[in-house]
């Protein structure tokens, strides 16, 4: 349910925010991410936009777009679940490739960390006021409905931003890019056994390989050539045999629960599924971020 400022922006019926319909994901077809593919080409035209190669996310600059993933402000599996299950095949391709949508991010934070969460489970450090912008933006252009959390959140955001204008001014990878992650951090998100370091098997079980020297749990690691790149060869390493034996099964979780295949479960897909909240020793806890380390994943409810 719709609170505070929210709540006033809301029609007569109460189902609307913002022009967007209020309503729960919902997966009306199967989802592939081959149908909402983008050729790599899109990149340079995201360059053009941002002025260069730059994340709005974390404010670093990188030397080429060898160190960026393109990224998608509202995940693919998340409009897919907000409406475009229902499209053909040319809107989900149009979609995918929609400028508005589209941004820079390092491999790091793409995937280890933004995933397919919605904005009510992910923001970024920087530029926080343009990301509510676009996310409210790109759900009012392709028709999209949104939850109530995640509408509760863009409010809360939104009705603070004197301008919702990108900053490209300052910042940097060492105070801004992973959202002030720490080591403890990168040890609890991808050492699965509990050893102290974090292997290839590991890194890649998350999919966060390959994994350049600003990422956090690259310090984690063994950088076997020293370029500053670990895991790079699609091969299991050497020290693949470090993997836990009690993994065995847990890949399970992955098939489940991980509908947009990144390698980690979000709250909107644990929802989706009907598993949230979930605890620790459940099959999707180590695939998930408990943020408040409480042994509870996704606790809120959703309105």
């Amino acid at each position: 349910m719709l609170v505070g400022a929210a709540l006033a922006a809301t029609d007569a019926s109460g189902q609307t925010w913002r022009g967007l319909v209020v309503a729960p994901e919902r997966r009306c077809s199967p989802y592939r991410a081959d149908d909402y593919s983008y050729p790599q080409s899109v990149e340079a035209s995201i360059v053009r936009e941002l002025g260069g190669i730059y994340s709005p996310y974390t404010g670093r600059r990188f030397a080429s777009t060898g160190e960026t993933d393109i990224e998608h402000m509202i995940a693919r599996s998340e409009a897919h679940d907000s409406g475009l299950c229902a499209a053909g095949p040319e809107t989900r391709r149009a979609f995918a490739r929609d400028l508005l949508n589209l941004t820079l991010a390092s491999p790091g934070l793409n995937r280890g960390f933004k995933g397919a969460s919605d904005a009510a489970e992910w923001m970024p450090q920087r530029n926080r006021c343009w990301f509510a912008a676009r996310v409210v933006a790109v759900r009012q252009r392709w028709g999209l409905t949104i939850d109530a959390r995640e509408a509760e959140t863009l409010e809360a955001v939104l009705s603070g931003c004197a301008t919702t204008e990108l900053d490209v001014s300052g910042g940097d990878w060492a105070d801004a890019a992973q959202g002030s992650v720490a080591s403890a951090d990168a040890l609890r998100l991808w050492d699965d056994n509990g050893n102290g370091s974090i292997t290839c098997a590991e890194a890649r079980r998350h999919g966060i390989a390959p994994v350049p020297r600003d990422h956090p749990a690259y310090p984690f690691m063994r950088d076997g050539d020293g370029d500053g790149v670990v895991c790079e060869q699609a091969g299991e390493p050497a020290d693949a045999s470090q993997a836990p034996a009690r993994q065995t099964g847990l890949p399970d979780a992955l098939r489940l629960w991980d509908d947009n295949g990144n390698g980690m479960i979000t709250c909107a897909e644990a929802r989706r599924h009907g598993i949230a909240p979930v605890r620790r020793g459940h099959p999707a806890y180590p695939f998930m971020r408990d943020a408040d380390g409480d042994g509870v994943v996704c606790e809120r409810n959703e309105g």
